[in-house]
């Protein structure tokens, strides 16, 4: 029996071993079969490292298909995207572009608003703070969506170790199985 890590990062390829339908197109359906062991020997039948929007993906499939389930989100539940990326830059830029709005007269009064383009002021931690409650609204909706559906969240990194089936949370350094 070999052991099932998923890391996050490789969604694509993995929805196609899966069956789903994604970007790349329709893929046939199939079921993800573990092996018929219930001696309870392994901890998950399935182990994702990395809880982006990849292991995210993937926890909900493996969920879906009935599998016990831990996600190490190695404290940074949504990823790169949702934390760092994706979803700040674009709080910064819509808050950039509502001030770029209002600063422009001719626009507004052609609608029949009338403002002060010199008396727009904004303030920028302020909108950092914005930035940052939007980041961690998503990531708190991510992580219940998951616990919502009995996926082990485990804060720590998950690293491999030199023995199959085995991952240690950076964390605790426990060792967790999984088939």
């Amino acid at each position: 029996m070999r052991s099932l890590v998923i890391v996050g990062a490789c969604l694509p390829a993995l929805a196609w071993s899966f069956g789903v339908n994604s970007r790349f197109g329709a893929v046939r359906s199939t079921h993800l079969q573990m092996s018929d062991s219930n001696s309870g020997e392994f901890d998950f039948d399935v182990a994702i490292i990395g809880c982006g929007v990849g292991g995210h993906g993937c926890a909900l499939h493996a969920r879906g298909q009935s599998l016990k389930t831990a996600v190490f989100a190695g404290g940074d539940v949504g990823g790169t995207c949702v934390n760092r990326g994706c979803v700040p830059s674009k709080a910064l830029l819509a808050a950039s572009g509502r001030v770029r709005d209002m600063k422009d007269a001719a626009h507004l009064s052609a609608m029949g608003i009338s403002v002060n383009p010199d008396d727009v002021t904004y303030d920028r931690a302020g909108i950092a703070a914005h930035a940052k409650d939007l980041a961690n609204k998503i990531k708190g909706n991510l992580e219940n969506s998951l616990v919502s559906l009995g996926v082990d969240v485990i804060e720590g990194r998950g690293i491999l170790t030199d023995q199959p089936h085995q991952i240690k949370d950076s964390v605790t350094g426990k060792i967790y199985t999984a088939k």
